[in-house]
């Protein structure tokens, strides 16, 4: 049964939750504070959320959050579309479009001029072709396994948790996150933002830092339960030489976490990563990038591309 809202759950995280653990195969949604964090404490703003309810039920629900984006002119707000989700019992009824076109209206109002999403294969079909987004094509996977880098590198892996987040070694590696150069559009990044983000709840997440770059690394569970590093994100340093390479932290990351490879999705303009990419049809949950103008005058749709994009600009892990 659905718990009723409460005075210590004014936003109905509860209601929400449960439509999205029954819906969205997630683990991260069972999680108590999952939603709070990520619908309410982000730095960029709180949640833009639509819901339908029915006998007390929960029964469709529609989130994007703010964030920020940058070009070559500078950072703007930008908005990521994150959670869909509709009840198997209401399929149909016209709750998505009625609460799309709300949250494309909200939207706008926060000067976003676009929103970039993620969806499969069928869920991509379904936002090209009725409401009007831009696929951007698959987001690409590799497999990496641990390889020396060619020279030694001194590394340091920290695990992330509260005092970890607020001390001034933090502080100091998160500095000039946004002074790689940028050609079309990515997401900025401040110490705030990324301190936000490293704060999930259920995040585990790891550093490693070297004097060319820091990255972010996580522990998953492959098909069979094997362990697998997942390479979140990589940030290259001030003054490091463009491309940075992947394989120090790919190594360390599987070192950390003792796994035998690492999984990396997506791309970064100034990180050379090499693996094998594995036939998409063994993906457990292959995705594609989607874009939604806001704003053709700013953002247009035919020669928006995206610069970098990386596990850790979604909420995925």
């Amino acid at each position: 049964m659905t718990p009723e809202p409460t005075a210590t759950d004014p936003y109905d995280d509860a209601r929400t939750a449960a439509l999205l653990v029954a819906t969205l195969d997630a683990e991260r949604f069972g999680h108590p504070g999952y939603l709070r964090w990520f619908y309410r404490e982000n730095p960029r703003g709180q949640v833009i959320g639509e819901n339908e309810d029915q006998d007390g039920m929960r029964v469709a629900h529609y989130a994007v959050i703010p964030t920020a984006y940058r070009t070559p002119a500078g950072p703007t707000p930008f908005i990521f579309s994150t959670n869909v989700a509709t009840s198997p019992t209401v399929r149909r009824g016209g709750f998505f479009r009625a609460m799309a076109e709300r949250v494309y209206e909200r939207a706008r109002a926060t000067g976003a001029p676009g929103m970039v999403g993620v969806g499969n294969d069928e869920s991509t079909i379904v936002v090209v072709e009725r409401f009007g987004w831009k696929a951007l094509g698959p987001l690409p996977v590799r497999i990496c396994p641990p390889l020396p880098s060619g020279r030694r590198t001194r590394l340091e892996s920290r695990p992330v948790d509260r005092a970890l987040l607020a001390d001034r070694w933090f502080e100091a590696i998160a500095t000039d996150l946004d002074w790689v150069p940028v050609r079309d559009w990515a997401q900025s990044w401040t110490p705030d933002f990324l301190r936000w983000r490293l704060s999930r709840p259920d995040g585990g997440y790891v550093l490693h830092v070297t004097r060319d770059a820091v990255a972010v690394s996580v522990l998953a569970h492959a098909r069979l339960r094997i362990r697998a590093a997942v390479l979140l994100k990589v940030f290259p340093r001030p003054g490091a030489a463009l491309p940075v390479s992947s394989a120090p932290f790919v190594t360390a990351a599987c070192r950390y976490h003792r796994a035998a490879m690492c999984v990396y999705a997506g791309f970064n303009a100034h990180v050379r990563v090499r693996g094998v990419r594995p036939p998409r049809r063994l993906q457990p949950s292959p995705l594609n990038l989607v874009f939604k103008c806001l704003d053709e005058s700013r953002a247009p749709s035919a020669s928006f591309r995206l610069d970098t994009f990386e596990f850790l600009d979604m909420d995925a892990y």
